[in-house]
């Protein structure tokens, strides 16, 4: 039991810490100046996500592994959260965390691969929480909002 313990404590020290996996988990349509060896999406890609269910369901269960470490769950298409929604329990509520970002590097990732509607459902459960914290700028909405587009 409690080397499950410890490796789940390293497991989550490393999600916060480490800044590459982000890209690779949930690579885009653009580069990074964080690891240039990421992806990068391209319309094939995006073709060959769009056709496989397999592909998908991976892409989810990277997911799934993040919102935990964020506070969140998913069930189906449907985000949300089991705990008080503060900065104790989801680390992406503190003011300017880079969580926020990576959050839309997720949005943006699920959009341009074929899980749409989890990218738009996670995307309306962050403003929605967003509008009762100030800790999550006007600017970090908008690029949420615009991981959505194209």
């Amino acid at each position: 039991m409690f080397r499950l313990i410890a490796h789940q404590t390293a497991l989550l020290l490393a999600l916060e810490h480490d800044h590459r996996y982000i890209q690779v988990l949930f690579p885009i349509d653009e580069g990074t100046k964080f690891n240039r060896h990421a992806p990068i999406v391209t319309q094939s890609d995006r073709e060959y996500f769009a056709g496989s269910l397999e592909l998908r369901n991976v892409h989810l269960k990277a997911l799934d592994l993040l919102l935990e470490f964020w506070g969140l769950q998913r069930n189906g298409s449907e985000i949300y959260s089991d705990l008080p929604l503060n900065p104790v329990n989801h680390v992406w509520l503190k003011n300017h965390d880079h969580n926020q970002l990576r959050l839309t590097r997720v949005i943006r990732s699920l959009h341009l691969l074929g899980n749409e509607s989890i990218a738009r459902n996670l995307c309306a459960f962050l403003i929605e929480v967003s509008n009762e914290f100030d800790s999550i700028s006007d600017k970090t909405v908008q690029f949420w909002r615009n991981a959505l587009k194209g």
